[in-house]
């Protein structure tokens, strides 16, 4: 098994569509446009995944989305894809656009699939109601006895139990605030040769801290369930709960690209009696998901007895040490404070420490320094603040200490890490206007307007003896008639040019095309219709990349984007920026319920700060 780094990606099954731009449309005059849909497979287990498979033959685009019916009772969106395919027999070419749209079963029944509306060729088709088995147990897969995958391999069909995504939690039942584990493992037994994450679970009630995995992710085999298993991690996040209650981990989705061997006997088989086996040398790969399973964690809250009054709200364990640079100084000297806090728990949710400074001390905010690190046992390191502090007057100063309470999990009691105070001993003499009282404290920066300037502006000189023709303004005057001209012929030949070349035409217009089209976004994106937002940001940005690359949008394979794109000379992050954003305007316009406004903004600007780095890099 070889498992590719991570990456958000899309599945396309290469079309021909190169071959069907070519096709006159007499030959396609003739062909009907129908629309159906069909299952995968007709029974499935709960966190299973299936397939929603929308096939529109006679035409390669839809003129609107296809609208699905709602399937939020029974399952969850996790991705979609496309397939388009151009066939010819007995010199008849049928063309066909297939999507299809992942899910994954969530309760257990017996479920109809309503009608899935589709606009193409002006009209209105309807496809035939469908019906989905949901059951406790996961049916038994196509490999199911005997040697289960290599007959998935062999046959092109991958069964349930021959790739699936597991998430395991290191714990089930945590305090508030305690770190939960979640490692999320790829099993197979078929050969994956690259896979992407389509979905990633929402967290709300978790503050997450991703664990850094390599790129190429140590591979096991292992034995589950009696049978043999490559495994990998393909993620590992810290999820530390905010609150109590019964909190859910949604499922994560990822989509793979599995290699099928295909076997066909011919006449050379049949004379060397299948001494060649090519299976090895032809195969097919075959786009496949799988989800993990949703969990559910038990959130204690902290016990109320015991807890101290400086108690900051972590779960693990600290110690505090507090510093400073020098301690002795001249008074209107600065000192710098420095409070470290190492140990683990959720260090960065930490606050800083109040200290109740001398009136004497003018105290500044402190600048915060991490250096932190992922665990087995959660996020570990060192946290620093580090205060400036000026006494304003002679004496010895006593810089308070710290306690900071937290909360041991391991002994399910309260604890407090304190460090002791230090002392500085200050000289010189105090000036009376820097003591409290002379004035608020802070208020270094109303030094800068002690001194006023007697002037702002510059005054103007003139020369003497100065004519007409020292004049700018009179060679303006004069030159601006034979500008005109040369800017009248300049528009003549763009014209001209616009008029004659149309792939120069569309790489001109693109960028106001793009705007014109993200600024309906932008009106739709405080609308109910969220399916219509992210409808119109996709056309915008394939509508732009289109016209860049001079193709049909409806034509367009994201697969060949990429290098198309950077032969333009986008940037690979560009590049790779502008396909997450398109995908996920495909999820979000076909998952059942929509974005709220905020988020849909957010998701706007993004867009548009996507598609103005695209502009300044291939012009």
């Amino acid at each position: 098994m070889r498992v590719l780094s991570f990456a958000l990606r899309r599945a396309h099954v290469a079309p021909a569509w190169v071959l069907a731009c070519a096709l006159t449309p007499s030959v396609l005059a003739g062909q009907d446009v129908t629309a159906s849909a069909h299952l995968d497979r007709g029974e499935v287990g709960v966190g299973q995944t299936f397939t929603l498979n929308v096939v529109l033959e006679g035409v390669q685009r839809f003129d609107q989305d296809p609208a699905l019916p709602d399937m939020s009772a029974f399952a969850a969106f996790l991705s979609s894809g496309t397939q388009t395919s151009v066939r010819i027999v007995n010199g008849r070419t049928t063309v066909s656009l297939t999507v299809q749209y992942r899910f994954q079963a969530t309760a257990e029944g017996t479920f109809e699939i309503g009608p899935v509306a589709v606009e193409a060729s002006g009209r209105t088709l309807t496809t035939e109601p469908l019906s989905l088995r949901v059951s406790s147990t996961p049916p038994p897969g196509p490999g199911a006895g005997g040697a289960p995958a290599q007959r998935a391999v062999d046959s092109g069909t991958i069964g349930p139990d021959d790739l699936f995504v597991v998430a395991e939690p290191n714990k089930r039942q945590v305090r508030e605030n305690e770190p939960v584990i979640v490692e999320y493992r790829l099993y197979t037994r078929v050969n994956v040769s690259s896979y992407g994450v389509t979905r990633l679970p929402p967290t709300p009630g978790f503050w997450v801290e991703e664990f850094e995995l390599p790129q190429q992710p140590r591979v096991e085999q292992v034995v589950r369930d009696g049978e043999a298993y490559a495994t990998a991690i393909i993620r590992k996040v810290a999820l530390y709960p905010t609150g109590p209650g019964t909190k859910t981990l949604e499922p994560l989705a990822i989509e793979a690209q599995v290699r099928v061997q295909r076997r066909s006997r011919d006449r050379l088989d049949e004379i060397f009696g299948g001494f060649f086996d090519r299976s090895s040398l032809f195969g097919d790969v075959v786009s496949t998901g799988a989800a993990s399973r949703q969990i559910e964690i038990e959130v204690l809250p902290l016990p109320a007895e015991g807890r101290p009054a400086g108690f900051t709200g972590l779960v693990g364990d600290l110690a505090v040490e507090s510093s400073v640079d020098r301690d002795s100084l001249a008074a209107n000297e600065a000192v710098t404070l420095r409070v470290e806090v190492s140990g683990s728990g959720n260090l960065k949710a930490l606050a800083p420490p109040e200290l109740a400074f001398p009136p004497t001390v003018e105290a500044f905010p402190p600048e915060v320094t991490d250096r932190l690190g992922t665990t087995d046992a959660g996020v570990s390191g060192t946290r620093t603040w580090e205060y400036v502090l000026i006494p304003r007057a002679p004496g010895t100063l006593t810089v308070p200490g710290v306690d900071l309470g937290y909360f041991d999990a391991a002994t399910g009691r309260y604890e407090t890490a304190s460090a002791d105070p230090v002392e500085l001993r200050v000289t010189g003499r105090a000036v009376v206007d820097a003591l409290p009282g002379a004035r608020a404290r802070g208020s270094v920066e109303a030094l800068r307007s002690d001194i006023r300037f007697i002037r702002i502006d510059t005054p103007r000189f003139r020369r003497r003896g100065e004519t007409l023709l020292d004049q700018a303004w009179f060679w303006v005057v004069a030159l601006a008639p034979l500008g005109m001209i040369a800017g009248a012929a300049g528009v003549r030949r763009r014209r001209d040019r616009l008029a004659g070349d149309q792939a120069y035409a569309r790489d001109r217009r693109a960028a106001r095309v793009a705007r014109k089209r993200l600024a309906r976004a932008a009106r739709l994106a405080g609308g109910e219709d969220a399916r219509a937002f992210h409808a119109e940001t996709a056309q915008a940005l394939e509508g732009y990349a289109a016209d860049k690359l001079d193709t049909s949008a409806a034509g367009i394979i994201r697969d060949d984007l990429r290098p198309a794109l950077a032969g333009r000379g986008a940037r690979d992050a560009t590049v790779d920026e502008f396909l997450e954003v398109l995908e996920a305007c495909d999820r979000q316009r076909f998952a059942p319920v929509g974005a709220e406004i905020d988020e849909r903004r957010a998701f706007l600007a993004r867009a548009e700060s996507v598609l103005s780095a695209l502009a300044r890099e291939i012009g």
